[in-house]
């Protein structure tokens, strides 16, 4: 039987941030999916599946927790991964009521992708047991 490959969208604003994400999950053998603004990644979800969003946070347009609560809604089964350059930021009520958002939040530059891809994959392994 063929394993289900895993798929994941990345939500950046900045191409050298979503490429590095790009090249770095397709090499684990995920599929990648890339937006460079919440807009375009709510369009792009109507007609691709994702397992999972490592998604910016300051974006011009629609910011990410904005992005988080409409995909949540529409996609109950995704895990978000909030990743920002703002060191001062933190998760506001909203964010932390999801259970589908992982507790963490991660800084860029990244230094630790095994990290992140480490709690996606946790937060998968909690949604099945």
């Amino acid at each position: 039987m063929e394993q289900i490959k895993k798929s994941i969208l990345i939500v950046d604003d900045e191409i050298y941030i979503r490429q590095s994400f790009i090249d770095y999950f397709e090499d684990r053998d995920w599929l990648v999916f890339d937006a460079e603004s919440c807009e375009a990644a709510l369009e792009m979800l109507k007609t691709q599946v994702c397992s999972a969003a490592i998604v910016d946070i300051r974006m011009t347009g629609m910011n990410g927790e904005t992005f988080i609560k409409n995909a949540s809604k529409t996609y109950p089964d995704m895990v978000f991964i909030i990743c920002t350059g703002s060191p001062e930021y933190e998760k506001s009520e909203d964010m932390i009521q999801l259970s589908n958002v992982a507790d963490q939040v991660f800084g860029k530059p990244m230094i630790c992708i095994d990290k992140l891809e480490e709690t996606i994959l946790c937060m998968f392994a909690g949604k099945n047991s």
